[in-house]
């Protein structure tokens, strides 16, 4: 079956947006967690930096109503789809005297909104414009180049954050900014006095330089033509989805079946709650030369990150912890099972700090322990296990089974013996009086193991499998449980690709997804594990990344509900979400010696160049892509759908059209280069917008 690299990197530094959904209860609102985007060149490793928040020296708006008269003493700024338009300057030369800046946002105060989506846009403007004569009839030409990294919701009586492109801020003359809002028919009124806040670092920092080693490879072929080679960040800025690019669907009641997220301890939000652009992610496990260069051969550690935020204040672990709890809460999640990997260190904080942020999120979402005796967790004694364990099983987030029993799940329980897994369960009954129900999950469900494990499990499962083909190869293990008067947790995947270990699954763009799901609700499995909430070692977060924004726990949501309830449920408001690589799978990269091959899960799956569109549509519409400035039409039925195209060098765009109108738009901030700054085969995704 398929391994887990579990000789994992531990965590080195010291030290929400929420969903729309199929709900489980009603959910009829939803708030946005602020994302940074990850900059596009390896990040400079400031020694000290400053921050700074100035206010206009001009702000004004315009309106096509009275497109002759002023709008500046109107005491408020209104933003719209195209009537009305905010226009703001700043001078920050002052206060950015010698200094670079590393990151920018747009604080509003939001005095009323009908917005029920992301849609703060930001542009460029010129600083030929004065407050007091500017008017719709005069205003400065629109540019469209956007500044912000992320779509972010007005909400009124909110302030609200929008991270913007640093270079998009002069420290040397005026900058100037025409900010809209992008969901049609919907009126946003800004208090006056925005204010930009700015991180500054020296101009003399110098830079973290990566390894370049260029590898010989099939160079890669497409119907555009190739692209002069020029150094290209494995990272591009995504922007954090809005709350309409998921689907509601009618309300689904409680459900006994559960959903649970693999949580790693060694990733969290942030390890050392810097800014992103030189943070440890950015500085180590995202740059080829990071960590000493201990993986500049195969281009760096990782190739994905979570969504970034803002330095926080006072007890920030915990608090992006709950960042976590409430996305996944959001996302129809149940809890997560948390990877035990350490009695002691970081990541057994990490796990800690977790069980108290769940207790206190007031979201009903548990924590279940999953003892991982690949690791160090798995060479303790039964004693000294059950009494970390106990540690555990005293948090009120812990999970606990009807019957009184907690919960505990593990990771390739074969790995130890039964009688060793007896003796921590035995220990924890009679040492601490804690009545344990084991969730033995296997590397390998053979009929064996099954069985031998039977007598001390209240539930078995699977790690699984990460291609279409291999999971339509699994046998029905659910009944196989059953038989055995078992529990069966069911594995569910996006992908699998691992640069450390140069291997990786073919997942072909969402078919693995949506595969694992169906199989989970067709075998009638018990419960469900998604694999994983954030391992971004192996690339296989559902998590709110840089990569993929929100769209996998989006789309993931609606069989949520339909693997709680037993149907699949009603679609009420029209989703797309647009998937793809940003190099061909034979993409020579510029950095790197060692290259992944498609064997991950011990099959030689054809690795495909595709792009992919998943729609989940009220009614019938038409999709059309822009791929590399190539178009491509295909009628899309109501339900739900996939369809691919081929994928080219350029941007990528996508909408879906019904009748006159155009109901959904994509356009994914990831651009397809044809010599990638360093390997990645991971698909990226992005949502689509009403």
């Amino acid at each position: 079956m398929l391994p887990k690299n579990k000789n994992k990197h531990v965590q080195k530094p010291t030290s929400a947006r929420r969903f729309r959904l199929f709900p489980i209860a009603a959910i009829a609102a939803s708030a946005l967690v602020v994302g940074v985007g990850v900059p596009m060149v390896a990040a400079e490793a400031t020694t000290s930096t400053s921050s700074a928040s100035v206010t206009p020296t001009a702000e004004t708006w315009s309106t096509v109503r009275h497109p002759d008269t002023p709008q500046y003493r109107q005491g408020y700024l209104s933003a719209t789809n195209s009537a009305d338009q905010t226009y703001l300057k700043f001078d920050v030369s002052k206060v950015a005297a010698g200094k670079k800046i590393v990151s920018a946002s747009l604080s509003l105060s939001v005095r009323s909104t009908q917005a029920t989506s992301g849609g703060v846009q930001v542009f460029p403007s010129s600083n030929a414009w004065s407050a007091s004569t500017l008017t719709s009839a005069n205003r400065p030409a629109h540019q469209l180049t956007l500044l912000n990294t992320a779509t972010v919701r007005a909400v009124t009586g909110t302030t609200i954050s929008v991270p913007l492109t640093p270079s998009a801020v002069s420290t040397q003359q005026a900058t100037s900014f025409e900010l809209r809002y992008s969901q049609k028919y919907v009126g946003t009124l800004f208090s006056l006095r925005p204010t930009l806040h700015l991180v500054l670092a020296p101009t003399s920092t110098p830079s973290v330089a990566p390894t370049t080693a260029p590898t010989s490879s099939t160079t890669p072929t497409a119907s555009a033509a190739p692209v002069t080679p020029t150094p290209t960040a494995s990272l591009a800025p995504a922007p954090a989805p809005t709350a309409t690019t998921s689907t509601a669907a009618a309300v689904a009641p409680a459900s006994d079946r559960k959903v649970f997220a693999h949580y790693f301890p060694p990733y969290p939000i942030s390890l050392d709650n810097l800014d992103a652009s030189v943070d440890y992610y950015t500085r180590n496990y995202l740059s080829p030369a990071g960590e000493g260069g201990k993986y500049a051969a195969v281009g760096g550690l990782l190739r994905d990150r979570p969504l970034p935020r803002a330095p926080l204040t006072d007890d920030w672990r915990v608090k992006d912890l709950t960042t976590e709890v409430d996305q996944a809460a959001d996302a129809g999640i149940d809890g997560f099972t948390v990877d035990i990997m350490s009695l002691s260190g970081s990541n057994w904080t990490t796990t800690t700090d977790l069980m108290q942020a769940a207790a206190a999120s007031g979201r009903d979402f548990v924590v279940v322990p999953n003892l991982d005796v690949t690791a160090s967790a798995g060479t303790a004694t039964p004693s000294q296990v059950a009494a970390s364990l106990a540690q555990l099983f005293a948090s009120p987030a812990a999970y606990r089974l009807a019957d009184g029993r907690y919960a505990l799940s593990s990771f390739k329980a074969e790995g130890e013996t039964v009688s060793w897994w007896s003796q921590v369960l035995s220990t924890l009954k009679n040492t601490y009086h804690d009545s344990v129900a084991l969730t033995s999950v296997f590397l390998n469900a053979s009929d064996t193991n099954m069985k031998a494990y039977a007598p001390i499990s209240y539930a078995e499962g699977i790690w699984g499998q990460r291609t279409p083909t291999t999971v339509a190869q699994m046998p029905d293990y659910a009944a196989k449980a059953h038989a055995l008067g078992l529990k069966w947790m069911a594995p569910v995947a996006v992908q699998d690709v691992r640069p450390r270990s140069a291997l990786y699954a073919e997942s072909d763009n969402t078919e693995t997804l949506r595969a694992t799901w169906q199989q989970a609700i067709d075998d009638g499995a018990d419960m469900v594990q998604l694999v994983t909430w954030n391992d971004y070692s192996e690339g296989t977060s559902f998590a709110p990344s840089v990569a993929h924004g929100n769209a996998f726990l989006d789309a993931s949501s609606y069989y949520a509900t339909w693997f709680k309830t037993g149907s699949a449920p009603e679609i009420r408001t029209d989703q797309m979400i647009v998937t793809h690589r940003i190099q061909f799978f034979s993409a020579v990269p510029q950095t790197g010696t060692v290259l992944m091959q498609p064997t991950l899960d011990g099959t030689s799956t054809p690795p495909r160049n595709t792009v992919e569109v998943l729609t989940m549509l009220t009614a019938p519409a038409t999709v059309t892509v822009n791929i590399g400035g190539h178009k491509y039409s295909a009628d899309a039925p109501a339900g739900v759908h996939a369809m691919t195209f081929p994928l080219e060098l350029g941007a990528i765009s996508a909408w879906a059209t019904r009748g006159s109108s155009t109901i959904l738009t994509a356009t994914s901030w990831h651009q397809v280069v044809a010599y990638p700054k360093v390997q990645d085969l991971q698909y990226y995704a992005v949502e689509g917008s009403h």
